[in-house]
């Protein structure tokens, strides 16, 4: 799902107080470097025994404290912004296909339908439900849920029906991206037969009658008497 206003105004304000922080400590550090006595206490009691350059800082006080607590406060929330589970993409509702004239938007629902029409027009399958995601880039995955008519192989009839959509969606769509198309198909039991569509054909009907026809022949087995 994509990220909510209340969602992104929390990340600006964690990179505004990340930033702050780091320029902070970096601007404290170059400070207690060149002025030590600016930043902590006078050390100069301390350079009988200590001969290096030394800061002393109090921790007792509430400027301490209260930099503790903020920094904890900080840690925390960048943690909790790095283990949060990251809200997968939405899928658009179109894929772009190339054209000698421009790119061309088609829409997600029209290639289902397509799909689940060109597969449905077989003669093994009796139900047909196509979904197209479209949230990883570089790839169209096609998940096919189908039945098939008693009697029939379902193995034959999954290869046929990936021929099927994979020449569908290639004469509907040719993404810019170079996107290829991947197919998850299920098959989920047999249901109905083969119907006229199997190559049933009816037979004729009879062709009714409408009287005699003229001319009518002579019986060959009559002739003249005289």
């Amino acid at each position: 799902m994509p990220l909510t206003s209340r969602q992104r105004l929390a990340n600006r304000l964690l990179l505004v107080v990340n930033l702050v922080t780091a320029n902070a400590a970096a601007a404290a550090f170059v400070v207690m470097f060149l002025q030590p006595a600016w930043v902590g206490l006078d050390a100069a009691p301390m350079a009988a025994t200590v001969p290096e350059r030394v800061v002393v800082l109090p921790l007792g006080t509430p400027l301490s404290w209260s930099l503790l607590a903020a920094g904890c406060l900080l840690l925390l929330w960048n943690f909790a912004w790095l283990v949060r589970r990251r809200e997968a993409p939405a899928p658009s509702n179109w894929v772009v296909s190339d054209t000698p004239s421009g790119p061309v938007r088609v829409a997600r629902e029209a290639l289902e339908t397509s799909m689940r029409q060109a597969g449905e027009a077989l003669p093994e399958i009796t139900r047909l439900r196509v979904q197209l995601d479209t949230r990883t880039p570089k790839r169209l995955l096609i998940t096919a849920q189908f039945q098939c008519a008693e009697g029939t192989n379902n193995l034959s009839a999954s290869q046929r029906l990936r021929a099927a959509m994979l020449d569908r969606l290639g004469e509907m769509v040719r993404p810019t991206d170079g996107a290829r198309a991947e197919f998850e198909i299920e098959f989920q039991g047999f249901v109905g037969r083969l119907g006229k569509k199997a190559g049933e054909v009816p037979p004729p009907e009879p062709v009714p009658f409408t009287g005699p026809k003229y001319p009518i022949d002579d019986d060959p087995g009559t002739g003249d008497h005289a």
